[in-house]
């Protein structure tokens, strides 16, 4: 091996022993997972090729939040991936078990298929794409997936509900858990679907009537309230109902992690607490997904 080849090899080990090194509860960190959706900006695409500030080929990122975080559950954007083809597929997978890591859940944002589209046409769409994500999952070994509810409106909630039912129903079989999310509220998916119009986001009590009525599970986002009140009795209802996963945001104006936390610790959940970093948190991802990390690390 070239001195320089070593020299680059062990700074990188003195890195990861550093991040470990500064942690005092390895416990706290096996409890943490990070989205994809964070480095969003920089993460190389097929779409913008020649962008400099696009560094980060996603096939890294399990190597880069275990070296430079000490995080091993990564949450991955179906968006990111850059093919679905068995052979990557399996190579995403290996990446995961050299950082030692494991995928937390597969994120499906798929723009005007969702469970809430008034064309049946399109709900029909939805439940085969969702169900063939679900087989990626399984190949990825991954136990979750978590769907786009659109607006659930009351004139298609019940058809909503039937066709969760259905995903689910599948899901079931390959023993991959259904999740659904509180969005709206102040909370962020921006970058995920950014050049689609916004769209009016039910409430916490809608999410939970539907998850309920189709038997699946909740994947409670402490930042997705309109005000304290709300969060502290969504959270209470959400919580019970999760399969292991929930998101955290850092927005102190707005909100106070502990509180969200304590609570989550009261509903006696035992799951991850995913980080979701949005541009709301600073132009640097990295920095930003740190703040978060040590936000926790402190309130668990």
């Amino acid at each position: 091996m070239k001195r320089r080849e070593f020299l680059i090899g062990s700074g990188i080990a003195a890195g990861a022993s550093r991040v470990w090194g500064q942690l005092p509860n390895h416990a706290k960190l096996d409890r943490i997972a990070i989205m994809s959706l964070c480095f969003n900006p920089v993460i190389k695409n097929d779409a913008n090729p020649g962008d400099p500030k696009r560094t980060l080929e996603i096939l890294d990122l399990p190597d880069m939040l275990a070296e430079r975080y000490g995080v091993h559950h990564v949450e991955m954007q179906h968006s990111h991936f850059r093919s679905t083809e068995p052979a990557y597929l399996e190579e995403f997978r290996g990446r995961l078990k050299k950082a030692k890591s494991q995928m937390n859940q597969i994120n499906l944002e798929f723009g005007p298929l969702n469970i809430s589209s008034p064309d049946p046409v399109l709900r029909l769409e939805t439940i085969d794409l969702n169900k063939r994500w679900i087989d990626h999952a399984v190949m990825l070994g991954c136990p979750r997936v978590m769907v786009n509810q659109g607006t659930l409106a009351p004139e298609v909630r019940q058809t909503a509900i039937e066709t969760l039912k259905t995903i689910n129903a599948y899901a079931k079989t390959k023993k991959v858990f259904v999740t659904m999310e509180n969005r709206g509220g102040g909370g962020g998916r921006a970058g995920a679907a950014a050049a689609v119009p916004p769209r009016p986001s039910p409430s916490w009590e809608v999410v939970v009537e539907v998850i309920k009525a189709a038997g699946i599970w909740a994947n409670p986002d402490v930042g997705n309230f309109p005000d304290e009140e709300a969060r502290a009795a969504g959270l209470r209802a959400m919580y019970p109902m999760s399969s292991g996963s929930s998101h955290c945001h850092y927005d102190p104006e707005r909100y106070n992690e502990a509180n969200a936390i304590r609570i989550s610790k009261e509903a006696g959940y035992k799951g991850l607490y995913s980080i979701e970093a949005v541009a709301a948190n600073g132009p640097d991802p990295y920095a930003a997904v740190q703040t978060i990390l040590d936000e926790l690390l402190r309130d668990m």
